[in-house]
């Protein structure tokens, strides 16, 4: 009996212990949500938003030519290679060129022969009466015209041998070697500009507002190394094709992009909003499949349904719901409801 007893004494004890505990954590419970939620927040205001629209573009140079020779022959050499950079009016290739080279020096034989003769017709006729028909006269005579003009040709015929790089670029596409035969319908190699790019790209009938000519655009790679560089639309195609898209073109501003012709891109479009709350993200709750922000007033959090009129990459443009002179709530505002307390951090 005695056994019994002590051993009820120190349950009825331990069970008081265990009351008095969970009292306690209560207490301290009841304490913690009567001071109210701990939330941060962020004071907004009236402001200029950058909507952001994303879409996929293709680079293209401005200035790319295909070279060609004009003359036809066996290719003698190639002076450059694929990637290299040339400069303007720089040799490119040469044809073999060893039979008209020898008419060249021939044809300048030639015209030195008719200038003799024609120092020594002008000596016999007397050069104080010689006038300017007079001399034309003399120097068809003499031979003098016509071996200038075979000169000519000849020269011309030389240099048809040589391709030159008509613009500063960079050569792509070369696929002849030293000792094919190349003719005049065949392109020798692709010359592009890397400093002279645009970017086109399309946009749905519907984003048309958010474009416009002189508008600046951000073109960045796929890559995410690559920087992003800055463009500007130069031409909108006011027309929308069966697609329902509509035509744009950019050229890009920046040089040395590193950007080549055909290169995939991504195109950023930023379409200012006027007179509008911006708030960041986590700002934004769903109540009801409604968008809801909290605000807070004299420590109680206020409900209330906004119109979204726009988001970027952090940001919601408020257009109706909020005023400029709110007080946000950012975080512990997800299980909040109309009137909580709240301690603003």
């Amino acid at each position: 009996m005695f056994k019994k007893s002590f051993l009820l004494i120190i349950l009825t004890i331990a069970a008081c212990g265990k009351e008095n505990k969970t009292s306690q954590e209560e207490e301290i419970q009841l304490k913690v949500v009567s001071k109210g939620t701990s939330v941060e927040v962020v004071k907004v205001s009236d402001s200029v938003f950058n909507k952001q629209l994303w879409v996929n573009g293709k680079i293209e140079a401005v200035k790319k030519a295909e070279l060609r020779f004009q003359a036809s022959n066996q290719l003698s050499s190639v002076k450059v290679a694929n990637g290299d950079y040339v400069k303007q009016h720089q040799i490119i290739g040469v044809l073999e060129n060893s039979l008209l080279k020898n008419n060249m020096q021939k044809a300048t034989i030639e015209l030195q022969k008719a200038q003799n003769k024609l120092a020594a017709e002008k000596i016999n006729y007397g050069k104080q009466n010689i006038t300017p028909s007079i001399l034309k006269n003399l120097e068809i005579k003499s031979g003098v015209i016509e071996a200038r003009n075979n000169l000519e040709r000849a020269k011309i015929e030389y240099d048809q041998t040589f391709l030159k790089a008509p613009f500063s670029a960079i050569v792509a596409n070369i696929e002849k070697r030293e000792g094919d035969y190349i003719g005049t319908a065949d392109a020798f190699c692709t010359v592009i500009n890397p400093n002279a790019l645009e970017v086109s790209f399309a946009v749905l009938e519907n984003e048309y507002q958010f474009i416009a000519k002189n508008q600046e655009v951000e073109v960045r790679g796929y890559n995410a190394k690559q920087k992003s560089f800055k463009g500007r639309i130069t031409e909108v195609n006011p027309l929308v094709d069966e697609n329902g898209l509509i035509k744009v073109t950019a050229t890009i501003i920046d040089k040395n992009t590193g950007l080549l012709d055909g290169m995939n891109v991504k195109i950023l479009i930023n379409h200012p909003l006027h007179n509008v709350v911006i708030i960041p993200k986590s700002a934004l709750v769903l109540r009801s499949n409604r968008e809801v922000v909290f605000t807070i007033e004299n420590n109680l959090a206020k409900w209330n349904y906004v119109e979204i009129a726009g988001e970027n990459s952090d940001s919601y443009a408020v257009k109706k719901g909020l005023k400029g002179t709110d007080t946000v709530i950012i975080s512990g505002n997800l299980n909040l409801a109309h009137n909580t307390k709240v301690i603003a951090e």
